[in-house]
């Protein structure tokens, strides 16, 4: 019998001396992250009249209202749904207020804690072409709880800077992490480790970083334009003779504007060209971009 009684949803109702009452009901008295719960309310008056009534959810830091009305009868009831989703976990409680009472029946039910996070960047590739090179990750918290983050990187052959090296990240908050990178001797791989916490439970999540110290030389050799039936054609050939894959862009220079085209030559490889034209079309230049 006590445990069927301690299964019991709390139902506070409170009536005043002319017979009035608010009553409110939960559905669950324990609700987990990213679910529906419903608050069931009811308000008995002994005479129609006009009045106004609140029904919400209240929390440690804030209040939610889920309605605010005002009608002219001698009773209102019904039920709300309200979903927890981006609410930390926590205590909380649906209340109902009838204006001008002070009365707030309340029934209590507690949000349980649910720790999840995301972070936007699965790899780092650093190419320093310069002295040093910053780029940033972002860890966001999709749970209820706040988090704690902590990096600590692995394998690093050049000096590393990681701003801030610990966060904490409120629920529906992220923060952002900047790593800067020196120029190193040679091409390296390394590691960023977050440990991401909340109380006793810990995630460790690695991303891996490659570090490069980039060399590029890209050459272009026998660049012709021929006449082949109808049209006249590009070819030649580029290497790239670095230490690094290089995305090229071809900007082709025509009296009717500019094309371009998009390549890739990998490490010690070679791309032929070979791009057709009409030709009634005027090519004037041929333009290779890359970065670095």
């Amino acid at each position: 019998m006590k445990r069927v009684l301690l299964l019991l949803l709390v139902l506070f109702t409170f009536s005043l001396a002319n017979a009035r009452s608010l009553d409110i009901s939960i559905d669950k008295s324990q609700v987990s992250a990213n679910s529906d719960i419903t608050i069931s309310y009811s308000i008995n008056l002994d005479e129609s009249e006009t009045f106004s009534y609140q029904v919400g959810v209240k929390g440690e830091n804030q209040t939610i209202v889920l309605l605010n009305k005002t009608v002219t009868d001698d009773k209102a009831s019904g039920e709300i749904t309200w979903n927890t989703e981006n609410y930390p976990a926590g205590e909380y409680e649906a209340f109902i207020f009838i204006s001008p009472s002070t009365y707030w029946p309340s029934s209590k039910f507690t949000i349980l804690p649910y720790m999840d996070f995301s972070i936007d960047k699965h790899s780092l590739d650093l190419f320093v072409y310069e002295k040093s090179i910053t780029k940033t990750f972002e860890v966001e918290n999709t749970g209820n709880v706040p988090l704690f983050v902590s990096v600590s990187p692995k394998g690093l052959k050049s000096e590393v800077s990681i701003v801030p090296i610990t966060a904490s990240i409120p629920v529906n908050q992220s923060d952002k992490f900047l790593i800067s990178v020196e120029k190193p001797e040679n091409h390296y791989n390394a590691t960023l480790t977050l440990e991401i916490s909340w109380e006793n439970s810990t995630s460790n999540v690695e991303i891996p970083l490659r570090v490069y110290n980039p060399k590029v030389v890209i050459e272009a050799e026998n660049i012709s334009l021929a006449k082949e039936g109808d049209n006249q054609v590009v070819t030649g050939t580029i290497y790239n003779k670095g230490n690094v894959d290089r995305n090229l862009t071809l900007v082709f220079g025509t009296s009717n504007g500019k094309e371009a085209y998009n390549i890739t030559v990998k490490v010690n490889k070679s791309a032929s060209l070979n791009y057709t034209f009409p030709l009634d079309t005027k090519v004037n230049y041929l333009e290779i971009k890359y970065i670095g």
